[in-house]
């Protein structure tokens, strides 16, 4: 359902407003998802499930050396995971994250349609 490869994406938190994500990677295979990135916090791994009838994801994203969030979302209709992380009780907040899509260079040869 989701592509394997670079994404990016956002986390947002009361009193610290919207994080981004720099580009990490996430690999989608036999209904498991697995990753890492570096965000503001610092260095982490995703690893979780994906319903592939659904789209449903639960992660957890495990901060090296640090604590543990668990993201839990679906499709948005347009490609992306949407979903709301957590922190045991007492923090949650949104989430997004996109596929990081290649776009042409401008100076690749055209070719011929046939």
């Amino acid at each position: 359902m989701y592509p394997s490869g670079r994404w990016d994406g956002f986390w947002e938190q009361a009193g610290y407003g919207r994080q981004a994500m720099t580009p990490f990677y996430l690999t989608f295979a036999a209904g498991h998802v697995t990753g890492e990135g570096k965000d503001i916090i610092s260095r982490f791994l995703f690893r979780g499930t994906v319903d592939a009838a659904t789209g449903r994801v639960r992660m957890v994203k495990q901060y090296v050396g640090r604590h543990a969030v668990l993201y839990e979302g679906g499709p948005d209709g347009e490609g992306c995971i949407l979903g709301t992380w957590r922190i045991g009780d007492d923090w949650t907040g949104p989430f997004l994250m996109r596929p990081v899509l290649e776009r042409p260079r401008g100076d690749e040869p055209i070719g011929e349609i046939r």
